[in-house]
């Protein structure tokens, strides 16, 4: 059974639930191989500023935790590991330019790196005011895959910001790119490790194959977030198309977690519950009122949506599917929805939509299975 709380008791100590395994997540971000191609696109700065939104909109955890030191070590209950001073623990050194300077004149210094994927790496830096940011490389690509969805998506939400959605401080172009790197940059707020990272954190922490997963009541509160920035994003007109735990960070960069070993499996406590959207890689607008809506392979295969395994075109739901496959992931520290065999790529998305259709059984409408098969 699974815990309602972080909170332990006696009774508490041995609820059991499944230890199924999930399938092992890749350190590169699933969209890595999607995102943006490099387009010249002429440096702009977002409409207005990010400012702190207030705290009546923040949703907090109640206590505070320190966070996981070293994935060997084996935390009793509760236990106050080491931080780490005044740095995130995710920020890892890499041979950028110490100065990263753009052609309008600003300039960033390199503080570390926090994710590299395939055709984008994010780094954090500090600007001349000593604010720190997070910056998007673009590494030079095909230009048939164009950074200008994602471009587009985060200047809608600099215009009408989001507390839940990642904020676009500056785009603009390097004078001097990373050599493989087209010089493109998007400066946004720094945030904290995404959830993905957290859990893969908390389960080598538990040095065996238990998944360690949040309480419902954190659960319930990082859900309620998800779910009012994906409505956002509908009224700003914009498709997500990937959601998935490494696309949703905590918004604290120094977030801190431990885990309470009372529960089988472990119950992850974060002293800062509010989260962000991020990775507009994939993203689309809208299409106008009686425009053509087209079809495009989108979506992690485990939060892939009905309607994008059937070959039909996503719609606003597309993102909904993804943001309940992410919640179960959060609860249960498992994909809701996996592939059981297959050693290629191809046998294991059929393997996928297999699972994901044999749950569904008799609850997709006939219309679109109609629809699939014309």
């Amino acid at each position: 059974m699974k815990r309602g709380s972080s909170q332990s008791s006696k009774e508490d100590k041995k609820k059991v639930r499944s230890t199924q395994e999930t399938s092992p997540e890749r350190i590169r971000h699933y969209n890595d191989s999607n995102a943006t191609g490099s387009n010249a696109i002429p440096e702009s700065s977002s409409m207005r500023n990010n400012t702190q939104q207030s705290s009546s909109n923040a949703v907090s955890a109640g206590n505070p935790s320190l966070p996981i030191q070293s994935p060997t070590t084996m935390p009793q209950a509760n236990q106050l590991l080491p931080g780490n001073g005044n740095e995130p623990e995710y920020t890892e050194n890499r041979g950028f330019p110490y100065v990263l300077k753009l052609k309008s004149g600003k300039e960033f210094v390199y503080r570390g790196l926090f994710k590299e994927g395939l055709v984008s790496t994010v780094c954090s830096v500090e600007s001349q005011s000593g604010i720190k940011y997070a910056a998007k490389l673009f590494e030079q690509r095909d230009p048939a895959i164009p950074t200008f969805y994602e471009l587009l998506a985060l200047q809608k939400i600099a215009i009408v910001p989001h507390t839940n959605l990642l904020f676009l401080h500056l785009a603009g172009l390097l004078i001097d790119p990373h050599p493989g790197f087209s010089g493109e940059i998007y400066i946004t707020e720094e945030c904290g490790p995404s959830i993905r990272n957290v859990m893969r954190r908390a389960r080598q922490a538990t040095n065996d194959t238990r998944q360690p997963s949040f309480c419902l009541e954190d659960t319930r509160k990082i859900g309620y977030q998800i779910g009012r920035a994906m409505a956002h994003l509908e009224r700003l007109k914009i498709y997500h198309l990937d959601i998935q735990a490494g696309h949703v960070l905590f918004a604290n960069p120094y977030s801190n977690y431990t885990l309470d070993l009372s529960f089988t499996p472990p119950t992850i406590k974060i002293n800062d519950i509010r989260v962000k959207v991020i990775d507009f890689g994939c993203s689309k607008s809208h299409e106008e009122p009686g425009g053509n809506k087209e079809y495009r392979l989108v979506q992690p295969t485990p939060f892939r949506s009905p309607e994008v395994f059937m070959g039909l075109p996503y719609n606003e739901k597309s993102d909904v599917w993804s943001m309940g496959c992410l919640i179960g992931q959060i609860f249960t520290g498992k994909f809701l929805f996996y592939s059981t065999s297959g050693t290629t790529e191809q046998e294991k998305i059929q393997s996928q939509f297999e699972c994901t259709f044999n749950r569904l059984h008799e609850l997709l409408p006939m219309k679109m299975i109609e629809e699939s098969q014309r």
